[in-house]
């Protein structure tokens, strides 16, 4: 990231952060949107010629056929909006009535017991930082008669009434983990949608595969209809598959640029939900360390590079995107940045990306994080139209 220092007008606004949000308080038009949906695999996926920077099993990436891959939020995103990070996102939902792009607007669900949570538990990013339970493992397992159960939800998804639907890892009295379930309201019981012979009936009818699916790893209520992803056959576990009316494959595996990698949580975008995203080669690093910076933003649109050491937090809700600048306003490093006119400036090039290399600093700059730790914290603002990024926090080693 290049620092801009006095360059004219743009440059001098970064004196203090009440102007520079007085700028993006400006009148802006609204950005075009385009259908793309947010996944998480299952194991790492290499970087690669189509995929330049490592998505990790914990990592939410966006995709659509004919696109690159781009980053939405990975661990370092995690961090530094919920105080840890997840080993792996197993079920992903955007709650209805939310605003999009806001943090509160995402559920999800963990692999494993972490973070003070469990596995069946259902969450959402807090307002200001931090995890909450919309829904805990034992309401849910009650829900399904089985209190004393340990469960697994692995998919997830709210239907056009606002309804749960969900599944489960593993298999539950006469309850397989390839069944379609909906959780009734006030938590009164369960319905069965689909049951695993049913999806896979419906699977082979859009395939062309008899295989055995195995498991449904994701749901989405997509366009009104019904999808999933599953875990077999390897031909189609990266695939999304629709259920309603008569099947078929949304998405092909071949199509999305993650090379076949299996879809384990799915999320369809809503105009809104698309907002910059600011993403670092690593999550954990030494004073001084190379990361590699990829951004994503409006083709030809500036954003400033918000840096401090300590993490806090200001409502930023006029703005669209994430909500919040989590960072202390009075952070020593931030204040010296403002007070020079040295805010770093991005532009992003016509397919709305930017990439460079940035070495982290060497002196003072860090500070306390969410959880503690000293490290280091980064997030975006992007203007023409106004939208503010997850941030990205860095731990120190």
């Amino acid at each position: 990231m290049n620092r801009v220092r006095s360059t004219g007008s743009l440059a001098s606004s970064a004196c203090g952060l009440s102007s520079i949000f007085l700028l993006f308080s400006l009148p802006l038009s609204a950005a075009a949107q385009s259908a793309r949906v947010v996944v998480s695999t299952t194991d790492d996926v290499a970087a690669s010629a189509g995929i330049p920077f490592q998505v990790t099993d914990g990592d939410l990436v966006v995709v659509e056929p004919g696109s690159p891959v781009t980053p939405y939020m990975a661990d370092g995103h995690f961090h530094a909006s919920c105080g840890f990070v997840p080993s792996d996102i197993d079920a992903f939902a955007y709650l209805p009535n939310s605003t999009p792009g806001r943090a509160e607007s995402r559920a999800f669900s963990l692999l494993s017991n972490e973070g003070g949570f469990l596995d069946g538990d259902i969450l959402v990013l807090a307002r200001g930082g931090g995890a909450a339970v919309l829904f805990t493992e034992l309401s849910i397992a009650t829900a399904l008669g089985s209190s004393a159960a340990n469960i697994d939800v692995d998919a997830l998804a709210y239907d056009d009434q606002g309804r749960i639907l969900f599944s489960l890892a593993d298999t539950l009295g006469t309850v397989l983990d390839g069944d379609i379930l909906r959780l009734e309201p006030g938590l009164s019981g369960v319905t069965l949608i689909l049951s695993e012979a049913d999806v896979q009936a419906r699977f082979t009818q859009a395939t062309g595969l008899t295989d055995a699916i195995l498991d449904v790893q994701a749901l989405e209520w997509g366009g009104g209809k019904l999808w999933i992803a599953v875990q077999a056959p390897s031909r189609h576990d990266g695939s999304v598959v629709s259920m309603e009316g008569t099947p078929r494959v949304v998405y092909d595996e071949n199509d999305l640029g993650l090379g076949g990698a299996e879809i384990d949580a799915l999320g369809e975008m809503r105009p809104g939900d698309e907002v910059p995203a600011l993403h670092l080669s690593k999550q954990l690093a030494l004073a001084g360390d190379l990361v590699h910076v990829e951004a994503r933003g409006q083709p030809g649109a500036l954003a400033f590079v918000f840096m401090a050491g300590r993490s806090g937090f200001i409502d930023l809700r006029r703005f669209a995107g994430f909500g919040g600048l989590y960072v202390d306003r009075q952070d020593p490093w931030l204040m010296a940045l403002r007070a020079s006119h040295a805010l770093p400036i991005v532009r992003f090039d016509g397919a709305g990306r930017y990439a460079a290399d940035f070495n982290l600093p060497t002196g003072a700059e860090f500070g306390i994080g969410p959880a503690g730790e000293f490290g280091w914290s980064f997030q975006m603002l992007q203007f023409g139209p106004a939208r503010l990024a997850a941030p990205f926090r860095v731990e120190k080693l």
